[in-house]
């Protein structure tokens, strides 16, 4: 019996190493030409998965009171190129296959970054096609935003800060018909 589930467990070694792994690394540096920084590319949507592509497209559109200042959003302008300190010049360092479907890379932005150093890039298979879906945590940060500011537009906390200054007062209606629009295009609930 020992003998025997010794050559089956050998067998399996053979035929697993003979499986050629597939090469990641071009295909991550493909899709991060897509990560969500200073907006949304027209055809992101073919590269991110939906629920990464849903996520980030809802954050930004979430109307915020950025008349005149700088909004709670600013900071999905910044996943990886900062504000302009330097031209970006993706490298992929690293990639690791979680699972068949789901592959984490650690891609660095600068030229002649030290090794180890970059960003966490999750990629995953969709219907037999790899798709970014995630940056350094970004989706997952995308959704709390998205709470938030829902939660800060059913208690009219950002219409009371509006109406709380003489300059900003006139921007009521405005701010309200954002938020009129944002549920019209991503619904009241979530």
């Amino acid at each position: 019996m020992k003998r025997l589930l010794f050559c089956i467990s050998m067998s399996l070694m053979v035929l697993s190493c003979g499986q050629p792994k597939e090469d990641l690394s071009g295909k991550v540096l493909e899709l991060c030409q897509f990560i969500p920084d200073h907006g949304l590319k027209a055809e992101a949507a073919d590269y991110l998965t939906p629920e990464f592509y849903n996520a980030y497209a809802e954050a930004f559109d979430a109307p915020v009171a950025d008349y005149g200042e700088i909004g709670e959003n600013e900071w999905l302008w910044y996943f990886v190129g900062g504000n302009g300190d330097y031209e970006l010049a993706y490298k992929v360092q690293s990639v690791k296959r979680v699972s068949k479907d789901l592959a984490s890379a650690i891609v660095s932005t600068r030229e002649n970054a030290p090794e180890g150093e970059g960003h966490v890039v999750m990629i995953k298979k969709v219907d037999g096609k790899w798709l970014l879906d995630d940056i350094d945590g970004k989706k997952d940060e995308c959704i709390s935003y998205i709470k938030k500011m829902r939660g800060k537009y059913q208690t009219g906390e950002i219409v009371e800060y509006l109406q709380s200054d003489e300059y900003m007062k006139e921007f009521v209606p405005d701010f309200n018909r954002r938020v009129k629009e944002f549920y019209e295009k991503y619904g009241e609930t979530r």
